[in-house]
């Protein structure tokens, strides 16, 4: 892997790109924790946090190596739509040294890499949505979400993401 070469060598060779590698398989380490509370019967808050060793290539969504989120939803029923609900979280992700190491010496992940990371951070967002019953068997959920320091660099963003989903029922 390529963070193992640069550990030994100082030097990552040509920029590594994670797909273009023939090593599959090994060992990845890592641990979550969530934590649920209901708040009566429309309601409830969360905690979730995780870690893994960071050593390893990404197959994931997305490259996050520690994270911590917060959040929690209230139903509908307050405004008399029982099936409406609104929800809130913020969450705080990072990656490992060796991670970093990998990005800042020009490597390629499966979603982050622009040739160097000279100015890491932890990357931030807060998310915030309605989710709507439109119908008996659909939703429709309108989503904000804020990302500071996008890719974990701090010279981008931050980021202003709206989105708009559906949900269907057969």
């Amino acid at each position: 892997m390529a963070t193992r070469l640069l550990e030994q060598t100082g030097s990552v060779g040509d920029p590594p790109y994670i797909l273009t590698g023939d090593q599959y398989g090994g060992v990845k380490y890592g641990v979550g924790l969530n934590l649920e509370q209901p708040l009566g019967e429309t309601g409830g808050l969360f905690a979730r946090l995780s870690w893994n060793d960071g050593r390893t290539a990404t197959w994931a969504f997305t490259e996050i190596d520690r994270s911590l989120t917060v959040g929690g939803l209230i139903g509908g029923r307050q405004w008399h739509r029982p099936n409406d609900g609104i929800g809130l979280s913020v969450a705080v992700n990072g990656i490992s040294p060796d991670h970093r190491a990998f990005l800042n010496a020009g490597g390629y992940g499966f979603m982050l890499g622009d040739g160097s990371l000279p100015d890491y951070s932890t990357e931030n967002s807060l998310e915030a949505y309605y989710s709507a019953r439109v119908a008996r068997t659909l939703y429709l959920t309108a989503d904000y979400q804020f990302v500071q320091n996008p890719g974990y660099n701090a010279d981008r963003g931050p980021v202003h993401l709206f989105a708009l989903r559906t949900h269907v029922e057969f």
